[in-house]
């Protein structure tokens, strides 16, 4: 038998989020007679105790930021972190070498131009995971000249949405495959139900409508905002629970403006803001209904986890979520930034619990058939087998 193939996962996304987690259940549910992972991280973040549990070690890639500021970068800022990923893709590039890996895993949208140049240097085949929608032109032309690369040889999108710029630059390349969610974790988990209301101070009697994720203007936290001062109206029963935090590399003025319109919408006993939760289980466990308000979403993983706990969804018709949930069968759609249209859904799943059963036992439904993720993770295997067999 030969032996597994010495996988490089190089990643940034070590506090949460979507990429993060994806990567950590891919790796938990990796076929290891297959495939030997080797984690290149900035740190173990969130994930330090769940890769040690696996028995994976985790290699801490020098100068590599987990985050890059955006559009409020200083010119200091962006050539400070152009150095520091030119550092990283010379480290990475010899790590390759010395290491003898066999096959480069890049899982997000900022390690990409440091793993495929790298692995352009050191003649290593190279996968792209594409997990998020470019919009920008200078994305969509910066991401799409990485795919052409020689070395690059497979594009993994989690959306068909997101795979759009890399269809037009390298179609051939591309294969996409949805993020999945860990059944046993989720249907069968060991988690406590109950204590995140009684955390919060809310009765079992409450209604509570949840948020999940990072609370950032893409999420559309104010468009929940604004739609919760229509829904509490003549329903004291109903409560909006946002759970997460501003991304790393934010500012903190968007959370801020989202706090001071909940005041002045009088909504102070009527929305909370909970804060982080490393695992959301125990959270979206205590939600009745599960909102994603987006304004843009590649896919939406927030929405696959709380179906994976039989909650009902109401979400953005954006991006990848409507290859999601099926409207009216397994969950509901809405234009985004429409408050009204949101208010309306939303106070249709509040406002009759036998629907919310219904639609909570589909949604289910369609993880089981649809986002498995030791099924969806066989298909990533087989994606990488195939830019191995590139050497």
């Amino acid at each position: 038998m030969s032996r597994p193939l010495r996988t490089a996962f190089l990643s940034s996304c070590v506090r949460g989020g979507g990429a993060g987690w994806s990567l950590f259940y891919l790796l938990k549910n990796i076929d290891r007679s297959r495939f030997e992972p080797v984690p290149l991280l900035p740190d173990a973040g969130v994930f330090t105790d769940r890769y040690a549990d696996l028995g994976i070690e985790v290699t801490v890639v020098p100068d590599m930021p987990e985050r890059l500021r955006g559009n409020n970068a200083t010119g200091f800022e962006v050539a400070s972190n152009a150095l520091k990923l030119a550092s990283a893709a010379r480290w990475v590039e010899r790590f390759l070498r010395d290491q003898h890996i066999d096959l480069l895993y890049c899982n997000n949208m900022m390690v990409k131009p440091v793993g495929a140049l790298a692995a352009e240097q050191a003649a290593v085949p190279c996968v792209l995971h594409a997990r998020n929608l470019h919009e920008k032109r200078t994305h969509v032309m910066g991401y799409g000249t990485l795919a052409r690369l020689p070395a690059v040889k497979r594009v993994i999108a989690n959306s068909i949405a997101t795979a759009v710029p890399y269809q037009r630059a390298a179609p051939n390349k591309v294969r996409v495959v949805y993020n999945g969610v860990d059944l046993d974790e989720y249907t069968n988990g060991d988690f406590a139900k109950g204590v995140f209301r009684e955390e919060l101070g809310l009765s079992p009697e409450k209604t509570v409508v949840g948020f999940t994720g990072w609370l950032q203007p893409r999420k559309g936290v104010d468009t929940l905002i604004k739609a919760a001062s229509l829904l509490t109206e003549g329903r004291p029963h109903v409560v909006v629970v946002f759970v997460g935090t501003a991304p790393p590399d934010a500012d903190g003025k968007y959370v801020a403006q989202c706090e001071r319109l909940v005041e002045e919408l009088g909504l102070a006993n009527r929305v909370i803001f909970a804060g982080f939760r490393r695992d959301v289980r125990p959270a979206v466990s205590d939600f009745d209904v599960l909102c994603l308000p987006s304004r843009q979403e590649p896919f939406g993983r927030s929405i696959v986890e709380a179906m994976a706990l039989g909650k009902p969804v109401v979400a953005s018709a954006v991006g990848g979520i409507p290859e999601v949930i099926t409207d009216g069968v397994d969950g509901l759609l809405v234009p985004p930034d429409d408050p009204d249209a949101l208010a309306e859904a939303l106070s249709t799943v509040v406002d009759d619990a036998e629907f919310r059963v219904a639609i909570g036992k589909q949604a289910l439904q369609t993880i089981r058939k649809r986002f498995d993720v030791a099924v969806l993770t066989r298909q990533i295997e087989s994606v990488l087998t195939e830019a191995a067999s590139f050497t």
